[in-house]
């Protein structure tokens, strides 16, 4: 709540405190200066720093906050979604929150002791210095190898786990811990700077994921261009999760038993494009006779993506159980209407 008024924000880990450009205009704040900031995509740009006097979230109460502000490509998705703003974890830095997807609550304590977490095991939180965001390590076995990934814990992420490239290539070299499965040039992630750009990226196969000691087999995860691994907001539906900021602790309790969290990635990922629903990766190089990078994508399995305005196609979600696609597709060179049926990988 602002000056008494109720607004929505995304409670974001991965993230610092922002604001939209309508709210900036609303409330009237102050340009405070600006910052080179470093999105979840990997990619750079400058933003305009901003400071709320004051804004109320439950029973907690926050004073001249700075922030930035949301750049225009941020403001077009989140106006979709309805989100004025971001809670960041440089606001969180001397809380405890709780994550009880279960029960649709989000608990937010400045006394762990609160909670119950006695007799649930934890491992060491690490914050960055500036934006105290919150990373912690799993571990990684295939075999009798096995390696550590130092990952941002990320809620504003709405997938499981996506590793770095550059964790990727350095894994690579020293240990033999994930299986490729495939690796194509293409572009299917978004950030507070818009699409990433075309890169080379991977789908892997982890034999054997660990957090806190909970194991999870065959875990099939895509990579990311971000400088760092990151663990999503997927991971909220099965465990629930605690972020002791205060005392550096990181508590996950799983639902239930599992073996593994994430489906198989299909043969093609899509993307936003000029408003459209589009082919952004082929990881299938059998396809690549058949479909382009930038093909329009009409029809995926029924969900007609011809017919939705933008914000239609951001609040649209493709996760079916199926393991075969039937696509339809326009071309981007010839204006040809196919279709196609695809895979998982």
């Amino acid at each position: 709540m602002i000056e008494g008024k109720t607004y929505k924000f995304l409670l974001d880990t991965g993230a610092p405190f922002a604001v939209s450009q309508k709210l900036y205009n609303e409330l009237k704040l102050s340009t405070v200066g600006k910052v080179e900031v470093l999105d979840a995509s990997g990619k750079s740009g400058e933003m305009i720093i901003t400071s709320v006097p004051k804004l109320q979230m439950g029973e907690l109460t926050f004073l001249n906050t700075p922030g930035i502000l949301f750049t225009e490509a941020t403001n077009q998705i989140f106006d979709c979604l309805d989100i004025d703003g971001i809670i960041g974890s440089n606001m969180l830095r001397n809380s405890v929150i709780q994550f009880d997807d279960r029960n649709n609550k989000i608990i937010v304590t400045n006394d762990a002791g609160k909670l119950d977490l006695k007799k649930i095991p934890y491992q060491k939180l690490t914050l960055t210095q500036t934006q105290s965001n919150p990373f912690i390590q799993i571990m990684l076995k295939k075999g009798n190898q096995e390696a550590t990934d130092n990952i941002l814990f990320d809620t504003g992420a709405d997938g499981f786990y996506e590793m770095s490239v550059q964790a990727y290539y350095f894994l690579k070299d020293r240990v033999d811990v994930v299986n490729t499965i495939a690796e194509s040039e293409g572009s299917f992630t978004w950030g507070l700077h818009g699409m990433t750009d075309k890169e080379h990226q991977f789908v892997l196969e982890i034999p054997q994921l660990s957090i806190n000691g909970n194991i999870l087999k065959k875990v099939q995860v895509t990579t990311t261009s971000s400088n760092e691994s990151r663990m999503g907001a997927e991971i909220l539906s099965h465990a629930k999760v605690t972020l002791d900021y205060k005392k550096k602790r990181f508590y996950y309790e799983p639902y239930e038993a599992v073996d593994t969290l994430s489906q198989q990635i299909w043969a093609i990922s899509p993307t936003l494009q000029n408003n459209k629903m589009v082919v952004g990766i082929i990881w299938d190089k059998q396809l690549e006779s058949k479909v382009n990078i930038g093909d329009e994508i009409l029809n995926f399995n029924g969900i007609d993506y011809q017919s939705m305005e933008f914000c239609d196609l951001v609040r649209s979600e493709n996760k079916f159980s199926d393991k075969k696609a039937i696509i339809k597709f326009k071309d981007v060179h010839t204006g040809a209407v196919k279709t196609l049926e695809i895979n998982r990988l």
